[in-house]
């Protein structure tokens, strides 16, 4: 690991004011359960790293009538043995708690899940170049190694997106809040990620200097409900090969406001329109069920040795929504 400067300031305004100060040689970390495997591979470096860790404010947590407000400093840990997600809620619980293993969750943090680099293996090995460490080509696209590879929205670069909070987040219709020296902003969690089509280096639109202070839910109606379902080589600690959150209210029977995202599959959360379609008014039945498994991987592209993901992730989707009718 190269020498950094670790700096550990107080209040938000002072981390802001360093990360704007030192620019791209400045990295804020906060759990570091991500970045600092990255700093000891040689895969990334920065001359100063600025600790997010102190500042009070980023650990809030609330739950009311306008519904859910997560600081960024909120780890794994706690969103998993929350007493108050219940309900609609329950699936960010459950989410949390399958994270890796007790440890990490215990460091994690919501806002460190969210920017957590890609699992690709030659992304994460120094000694290979890629396109998304400033190389010519993505060398995946030919690679034997085939589990943390995109099968939909490569576009040159066929990483995937390892998050499991993001999935289940977006299915919920949450918006992160984004903060710099310049000011904040909002938006919906979806259009957080980037994928290699904006930026092959960058996986989420955070500026130079700006941090993820919070991410908030809107409140969920009593009858809506979701569910998370992920496929790992190894159910301990392993990242997930495919993942869905699938959530939908039903109002008479009928599914009325339907989302289902996938995780695992793309350098980005993907959320499946094509899927959602086939829902969106429709009684709840394992025909149904079947054709929006279908079209969740309708455009799947698949590299010449992760196909088998398209299968696992087909039945996955299917069975999430039968999860969510069920309950």
């Amino acid at each position: 690991m190269r020498a950094f400067t670790f700096e550990a300031p107080a209040t938000l305004t002072d981390a802001l004011s360093l990360l704007e100060t030192h620019a791209e040689r400045a990295q804020p970390i906060a759990g570091g359960s991500d970045l600092i495997g990255l700093l000891k591979e040689d895969v990334v470096h920065y001359e100063r790293l600025v600790s997010l860790a102190g500042i009070a404010a980023l650990r809030d947590c609330r739950l009311n009538q306008e519904g859910l407000y997560l600081g960024a400093l909120v780890t794994l840990a706690e969103l998993e043995h929350d007493t108050r997600l219940q309900g609609p809620y329950r699936i960010l619980a459950e989410a949390a708690r399958g994270v890796a293993t007790p440890e990490i969750r215990n460091q994690g943090t919501l806002g460190g899940n969210l920017c957590q680099r890609p699992r690709c293996f030659h992304y994460r090995s120094a000694l290979i170049p890629c396109l998304k460490k400033g190389g010519a080509a993505c060398p995946a696209i030919e690679s034997p190694h085939q589990h943390y590879l995109a099968v939909m929205g490569g576009d040159g670069c066929f990483c995937v997106h390892a998050s499991d909070l993001a999935p289940v987040l977006i299915a919920m219709g949450a918006n992160v809040l984004l903060e710099g020296l310049s000011g904040q902003r909002s938006m919906l969690l979806e259009s957080f990620f980037a994928g290699p089509g904006q930026d092959a280096q960058r996986e989420n639109v955070l500026e130079p200097g700006e941090v993820i202070t919070a991410v908030t839910v809107p409140a969920l109606s009593e009858d809506w409900r979701g569910a998370f379902l992920k496929a790992r080589e190894r159910t301990a600690g392993d990242f997930p090969l495919v993942s869905v959150a699938a959530g939908f209210s039903l109002v008479n029977g009928v599914v009325q406001q339907p989302r289902v995202v996938l995780g695992g599959v793309a350098p980005v959360p993907w959320r499946s329109l094509a899927a959602e379609t086939v829902l969106e008014g429709q009684e709840p039945s394992e025909e149904v069920s079947v054709r929006a498994a279908d079209a969740a991987f309708s455009a799947a592209q698949p590299l010449a040795h992760n196909d088998y993901k398209v299968d696992i992730g087909r039945a996955l989707v299917a069975r999430a929504i039968r999860s969510v009718h069920s309950v």
